[in-house]
């Protein structure tokens, strides 16, 4: 029998699973709290505590998340191998990074199977890097910034309580031209992010062409050193829209926080065109992925 006490995510939990995560600096976007609160209705995570260690369990896909914090290793990862054991499965650990396999490794490298995530690594970039585009490799980005400044007037608005109206205006109005049914699990956790913006620690902006609201985006700081960008949304026929409201949300965030080195703009699901939208930008770290499973 298990002896891991599972409970689902609370919103009072940011505090406590900030300092958890932030403990190893691992910049990896799963371990946002942000994420892990507003996708829990798509993805259903149980949390628990063990020692100083936070472990995410996964009982839709049978799995867990490694576990974060600075506690000993061991009694984390022998409770996870204790719960599957218990449920008569065996154990599968995902969400590990390089750094994080330098501890478990060492430890448990016989005892689990890896296996490379690449659908799952997370793309990052430098806050000079997307705040100037500048150099050779970025000359298209700069074109489709300098056709967006010739196609009108524009400004970039910070969301507040003034404006958030008009953002979740934009935002349904998205959603409803996209009519994808794929989109559904998405627009509930963006609808978490407005209903608790300011208490899970959102910063947003609305990209406005003469007058007209023409993209949006909102994220929160992984930690000191590194922003996660969760949502950026445009309209299809607004040409550099998505270019320009990449700057000048990663501009607002690096004047607010002078620490912020690193913009982590998460996966790219293994979709080829977000792969190839990804990769134009030329990430300077692909945060690799991998999951273990017990042998």
């Amino acid at each position: 029998m298990s002896t891991i006490e599972w409970r689902d995510v609370q919103l009072n939990d940011k505090e406590m699973i900030d300092k958890l995560i932030c403990a190893g600096n691992c910049h990896n976007a799963d371990y946002s709290f942000a994420n892990l609160y507003m996708w829990r209705h798509e993805y259903e995570p149980m949390i628990a505590i063990v020692g100083d260690r936070l472990i995410v369990g996964n009982p839709k896909w049978d799995s867990y998340s490694y576990p974060k914090g600075h506690g000993d290793l061991r009694q984390a990862i022998d409770s996870i191998i204790e719960d599957a054991h218990a449920k008569g499965s065996k154990a599968i650990i995902h969400d590990l990074t390089d750094r994080m396999l330098e501890e478990f490794l060492p430890i448990y490298g016989d005892r689990f199977e890896l296996t490379e995530d690449r659908d799952n690594a997370d793309y990052l970039y430098t806050a000079d890097k997307l705040c100037n585009l500048a150099g050779r490799k970025l000359s298209a980005k700069r074109n489709h910034i300098n056709k967006f400044e010739r196609n009108g007037d524009w400004e970039f608005l910070r969301i507040t309580d003034d404006n958030m109206a008009t953002a979740k205006e934009f935002v349904a109005e998205f959603y409803k031209e996209k009519g994808d049914p794929d989109l559904e699990s998405e627009a509930i956790a963006i609808a978490e992010m407005f209903a608790n913006y300011h208490e899970l620690g959102f910063m947003g902006g609305l990209l406005y062409q003469n007058g007209k609201p023409v993209a949006f985006t909102a994220g929160t700081m992984l930690d000191p050193e590194c922003a996660d960008v969760h949502f950026e949304k445009a309209l299809p026929d607004v040409e550099g829209a998505y270019t320009m409201v990449n700057r000048e949300f990663a501009r607002m965030v690096a004047s607010e926080h002078p620490s912020v080195e690193y913009f982590n703009r998460e996966e790219d699901m293994g979709l080829e065109g977000l792969r190839k939208a990804k990769l134009s930008y030329h990430p300077d770290v692909l945060l690799m992925k991998y999951y273990a499973k017990e042998k």
